[in-house]
């Protein structure tokens, strides 16, 4: 929804966000326009940190791998870890930062953050640690994003930053395509210099890379975070509102 669609909408009132992401909508042309924006923030929160959750533990366990190789005819156990007492590296601690950070009590893990904003009573009721990205990239066990996308964070976990990471850590992204170089973190799974990945989200959807969706330490999910039964209703209500 950019200026030039805007233009051609005269009579055209107000938008309301079925989702939570607005980097699709051009926010300057909006109030050039004067057309009012519906939007309700963190209303798909909680789907996205289990999602987050289920794919930390699927890789810490190997499930994508063992999945694949009993459906090819063997069968060996991976051994794996637990995310219970890991450190947990959240990149941005908005709506679902905080959310993921409230699952992750019960697993007594180790919960660092960065982020642009400040939040220090939330982090001082949990005891984290609010840090630098390449403090957090170093230190982190499971490194997940959670930033919207625009020129601030528009590809912030670029090949250097990413090389910054344990060759046993794990990266998660449900929050956008475009967060971190996709051809980067490809080469180093390839390569073992990091322990797995999972993307809901990718710069370009459905993505083509089939060498990058076919490797054993990498889960990939048609942009599902929020595509919870109960997500879906909070934010078709939080749409509805939106209109008033």
């Amino acid at each position: 929804i950019d200026d030039d669609l805007l233009r051609r909408l005269p009579n055209l009132k107000v938008i309301s966000k079925y989702g939570v992401g607005l980097d699709m909508i051009d926010m300057q042309a909006m109030q050039k326009y004067n057309i009012q924006l519906g939007w309700t923030g963190g209303v798909n929160r909680r789907s996205v940190s289990e999602v987050v959750i289920s794919f930390a533990i699927s890789l810490l366990r190997h499930v994508p791998a063992s999945h694949r190789e009993v459906l090819s005819g063997t069968w060996r156990q991976h051994i794996g870890g637990h995310l219970s007492g890991r450190t947990v590296g959240i990149i941005g601690c908005g709506y679902v930062g905080k959310d993921l950070v409230k699952m992750l009590q019960p697993f007594e893990c180790t919960i660092i953050v960065n982020d642009i904003k400040n939040y220090n009573s939330f982090y001082k009721q949990y005891n984290i640690q609010a840090v630098e990205k390449e403090e957090l990239l170093i230190k982190s066990d499971i490194v997940t994003l959670h930033t919207p996308l625009d020129n601030s964070t528009r590809n912030m976990l670029t090949a250097e930053r990413m090389s910054l990471m344990k060759s046993d850590a794990i990266l998660i992204n449900a929050a956008r395509g475009g967060l971190l170089d996709e051809d980067a973190l490809k080469k180093m799974l390839i390569n073992k210099k990091i322990g797995g990945a999972a993307l809901d989200v990718f710069l370009t959807e459905p993505p083509e890379d089939r060498e990058l969706l076919e490797l054993s330490n990498f889960i990939v999910t048609p942009h599902i975070g929020g595509s919870a039964n109960e997500a879906i209703m909070a934010m078709g209500r939080a749409a509805i509102d939106g209109l008033g």
